[in-house]
C-alpha cells in the first residue's frame, strides 16, 4: 500500500508541475515566479542620441591610436579584464577573480563570453593581447611589472611578475581583442617559405571586441551600435552613438558651437590646454607630476633641506595656477583617491614658511647673504631647475616653485631646455632639481624611482630608508603607513600633483556625466538626451 500511494503522490506531482508549465502567454508559472520583483529593461531606442568625435587621422584599434579621443571610443569598442571605481580599485569585467602566488599571479575569466562575432573568448585571447600592448605605447606603464603570460587552460591566465604587487590586478586594463583578428587574412595565412614576403602588404584592421558596442560604417554615415549580448546583456538609453569624424586642424570648441559634437574628453598629454566654456566632469588619471631633487647635491643631499622646500610649496596654488585647475594636489605619490590611503596619517598639502625656515636654520642656513639666498659657510642655497620648454604647463609651475622658494631664502635658476636636451641633463644628472611627469601604473607601482634599473632613478640615492621601505612594501614585508612615514622624512623627490583629464557635454546631454580614473563613459549607458 505505502508503494502504491508513492507512485500516486508522484504522478499527482507531475500532474501538477504540467499544469503550472502551460501558461497562455508562453511563459510558464516557474519563470514567472523566478522572475517576481524583476522588471525588464526596455529596449534601446533604435535611434542616435548625442554625437561623439574622433581623429578620422588617427586608429579606433586601441593598441594603435594615438589621440586621447580616439583610445576613449576605442574603450566602448573593448572590455578589459578589469575596471577602475573612483578609488583606483580593481573591479572585475571580462575576469572572473585572481589569485597571487610569489610571483604568480592567476587570473580566471568568466565562461560563456562572447565577442561581438559570436565566437567565444577565452585565454588564449587574453595572451595575445596581452602580448599585443606590451608593445603599445599605450600600455607600457600599466604592464612595467609583469614580465609574459601564459594561457592555462581555456579560463585561466597565468601573469609572470618582475616583484609581488597585490594590487597589480588594478593595472589589467588592457583591452582584449579576438586573437589574429587585427590582422589580414594573408598575413597569418603566410607559411615560412623564403620567398613568400607578406611583409609589404600585411596591415592591421579595426579588431574584433566584446565591448559595449560595435563601430558600424556605411557609405552615408559612421556609428556605434550597442552591443545587446555583452557580458550576458547591455541595455543603454540608445541603440546608437554617432560618430563625428574630424581633422585634427578643426577646433573642438567650434565644432560645439556648430552643435556637431555633444562630447568631448581631452588628457592634455601634449602639454596644451584646450579652453572650453563649461567643463562636465574632471578624468582622474595616474600622470603623476614631481619635483625631482638631486641627492647628490652639496646643500640638497640633507634631507632637512629637501622637506623645507616641500613645506614652502602651495601645491594647491600652483596647481590652480599652473593646470588650468585640471590637477589634483598631493603630498605624496599616490593618487589622494587610493583606496590603500582611507586609513593613513598622510602629509599636510598646507605650506608652512615658519617651519621651512625652522628647518633651514636647525641645519646652518640661517644667514642671508645680499642676493637673498642663505649660506651656511661656504655653502650657499642657489640651485639650478630644469624645465622642458616645450611644455607649457611645466614651464608655469617653475615659476611658481621659484617664487615660493625665494620666500624662504633659496634662490632658483630656471634652465629651460628642449626636451631632448631637457631628458639628457636628467640622466647625466646634471641638475639640482627638476619639474618631472610620468605616468604612474593604476597599483602606483613606485619602482622606476626605487631600482637600480629604474627609469627614473636619477638623483635618488637607492640605499635610502626610504627605497628600502618600499622594497620591504611591494614585497609585503611593510605596511604603506611604513613607507609613508620614511618617503616623508626623507623625501628622495617633491609630489606636487596628479593631472587630471576633462569632459564636456552640450546641452543637449541631460544626464550627470560619471567618470572614473581614465574613463569618460562610465555611465553612458544612463546618458539621456533632449
Amino acid at each position: 500500500m505505502k508503494y502504491i500511494r508513492k507512485v500516486i503522490t508522484a504522478m499527482l506531482c507531475l500532474a501538477i508541475l504540467f499544469s503550472l508549465c502551460g501558461c497562455k502567454d508562453g511563459k510558464s508559472v516557474i519563470d514567472s515566479i523566478s522572475n517576481l520583483g524583476k522588471q525588464d529593461q526596455p529596449a534601446p531606442k533604435d535611434e542616435i542620441g548625442f554625437t561623439i568625435p574622433y581623429l578620422r587621422t588617427d586608429s579606433l584599434d586601441p593598441f594603435s591610436a594615438t589621440e586621447t579621443m580616439n583610445r576613449y571610443v576605442a574603450s566602448l569598442l573593448f572590455d578589459p579584464l578589469y575596471t577602475l571605481n573612483s578609488s583606483f580599485s580593481p573591479v572585475g569585467v571580462i575576469a572572473k577573480d585572481s589569485k597571487l602566488l610569489d610571483n604568480k599571479l592567476t587570473v580566471t575569466i568568466k565562461s560563456g563570453l562572447k565577442f561581438t562575432d559570436g565566437s567565444a573568448l577565452t585565454s588564449a585571447d587574453v595572451v595575445y593581447s596581452f602580448n599585443r600592448a606590451k608593445e603599445s605605447m599605450a600600455y607600457i606603464a600599466l604592464l612595467e611589472n609583469i614580465e609574459q603570460a601564459s594561457a592555462d587552460g581555456i579560463y585561466n591566465i597565468v601573469f609572470t611578475l618582475k616583484s609581488p604587487d597585490s594590487g597589480e590586478t588594478a593595472n589589467l586594463t588592457f583591452p582584449i581583442i579576438k586573437e589574429l583578428s587585427d590582422k589580414k587574412q594573408d598575413e597569418y595565412d603566410s607559411t615560412d617559405d623564403e620567398d613568400n614576403d607578406n611583409s609589404n602588404s600585411s596591415q592591421t584592421k579595426l579588431p574584433i571586441g566584446s565591448g559595449r558596442y560595435t563601430f558600424v560604417s556605411n557609405s552615408e554615415t559612421k556609428y556605434l551600435q550597442y552591443n545587446a549580448q555583452r557580458l550576458g546583456g547591455y541595455t543603454p538609453t540608445y541603440a546608437k552613438i554617432g560618430l563625428a569624424d574630424v581633422a585634427d586642424t578643426e577646433s573642438l570648441q567650434s565644432l560645439f558651437n556648430l552643435q556637431r559634437i555633444d562630447f568631448y574628453c581631452d588628457s592634455f598629454s601634449d602639454g596644451k590646454y584646450a579652453k572650453f566654456s563649461k567643463i562636465s566632469s574632471k578624468v582622474e588619471l595616474t600622470n603623476f607630476v614631481y619635483l625631482g631633487v638631486n641627492s647628490g647635491s652639496s646643500v640638497l643631499s640633507e634631507p632637512k633641506v629637501r622637506r623645507a622646500i616641500a613645506l614652502a610649496l602651495d601645491r594647491s596654488v600652483l596647481v590652480s595656477d599652473s593646470f588650468a585647475g585640471c590637477a589634483v594636489a598631493t603630498s605624496l605619490p599616490f593618487h589622494p583617491s587610493f583606496y590603500k590611503l582611507k586609513n593613513c596619517t598622510v602629509p599636510t598639502l598646507k605650506n608652512k614658511t615658519d617651519s621651512a625656515v625652522e628647518l633651514l636654520e636647525s641645519v646652518g642656513y640661517s644667514k642671508i647673504g645680499d642676493t637673498g639666498a642663505r649660506y651656511s659657510g661656504d655653502k650657499s642655497l642657489n640651485v639650478t631647475l630644469l624645465v622642458n620648454s616645450e611644455n607649457d604647463f611645466r614651464r608655469s609651475l617653475a615659476r611658481g616653485i621659484q617664487q615660493s622658494l625665494a620666500k624662504i631664502g633659496i634662490l632658483v635658476t630656471i634652465r629651460e631646455y628642449s626636451y631632448s636636451d631637457y631628458l639628457t641633463a636628467v640622466e647625466n644628472e646634471s641638475f639640482d632639481l627638476y619639474i618631472g611627469e610620468t605616468e604612474l601604473s593604476n597599483s602606483f607601482n613606485l619602482s622606476k624611482f626605487f631600482s637600480e634599473d629604474g627609469g627614473l632613478k636619477y638623483g635618488i640615492n637607492q640605499k635610502s630608508k626610504s627605497a628600502n621601505t618600499y622594497s620591504d612594501y611591494i614585497g609585503g614585508d611593510a605596511e604603506i603607513q611604513q613607507f609613508i612615514d620614511a618617503f616623508s622624512d626623507d623625501l628622495p623627490f617633491i609630489p606636487i600633483a596628479f593631472r587630471q583629464g576633462i569632459a564636456v557635454k552640450s546641452d543637449n546631454i541631460k544626464t550627470d556625466i560619471v567618470t572614473h580614473p581614465n574613463d569618460g563613459f562610465a555611465n553612458i549607458n544612463e546618458w539621456t538626451a533632449q
